[in-house]
């Protein structure tokens, strides 16, 4: 996978930094990549709900989703979404978008199945596609995340942010990669930058609350765990860290 990830990283090491501009529609490449990426379902809802879809997502287009494994919440956000088609807005039965959008969608199936090298392949292939697109360095740098191959997650989350600063879900990801590195300052950055853009981010909160932590500011990570829990009520990994903040505390 060394030489897929290098063709991967400089490919966006070689963009001009897009500027920062207020949210737009997903496209359809964007919302397979967060679902891909394994971005937080109730992030994603939020996102379509807040920004709106680019594209009618048609049973083709779904089909994709589902394959990627997309929550049902994501699904039925769907119908809720308001869409603003543009003049020459992609299609799902353009041969190229269609081509990305499979490769994607099988990324993500692949990566449940921990077929790691085999996910690399299909990303790679839809770089030579869309290079100019960031979605495919997200989803990589899950892929890399997902091995534990933190140094060079980090290095591709950066990569992407370069080219789209704007990015809250990379920011979010990028926050748990610092904290794993142990870099709990940097971890807490970047889950503010997260926060920032969607202040409503359960994921961000929790990484926020592992970084504090870590710091041993435990009132703090306390609270930002008690975000994330009154934005996704169910989220084990935060009940966890709250448990075992309560241990460090008694220590």
């Amino acid at each position: 996978m060394g030489k897929r990830f290098v063709i991967l990283l400089a490919t966006w090491l070689t963009l001009v930094p897009a500027q920062v501009t207020a949210p737009m529609p997903l496209r359809q490449t964007e919302l397979l990549a967060l679902v891909a990426g394994n971005a937080l379902p109730e992030n994603v809802v939020q996102q379509i709900l807040t920004n709106g879809l680019a594209f009618r997502p048609d049973p083709a287009y779904r089909a994709f989703l589902m394959n990627a494994g997309a929550n049902p919440m994501v699904l039925k956000a769907l119908d809720s979404a308001k869409v603003s088609l543009a003049q020459g807005e992609e299609s799902a039965g353009d041969k190229a978008n269609t081509d990305v959008l499979q490769r994607l969608s099988d990324a993500a199936r692949l990566m449940h199945a921990k077929r790691y090298d085999e996910a690399a392949r299909n990303l790679t292939a839809a770089v030579t596609v869309s290079f100019k697109s960031p979605e495919c360095g997200f989803v990589m740098g899950e892929l890399l995340q997902q091995r534990e191959d933190w140094e060079r997650a980090e290095v591709m989350y950066e990569a992407v942010l370069n080219q789209e600063p704007d990015f809250p879900e990379v920011h979010t990801k990028l926050s748990y990669i610092l904290y794993r590195l142990g870099d709990a300052d940097a971890a807490l950055r970047e889950a503010k930058v997260a926060l920032a853009i969607t202040p409503d981010n359960a994921e961000a909160h929790k990484n926020a609350g592992l970084a504090l932590s870590e710091m041993r500011k435990f009132d703090a990570a306390a609270e930002e765990y008690k975000q994330a829990l009154r934005l996704k009520p169910d989220y084990k990994p935060v009940r966890y860290g709250l448990a075992h903040l309560g241990r460090e505390q008694s220590d």
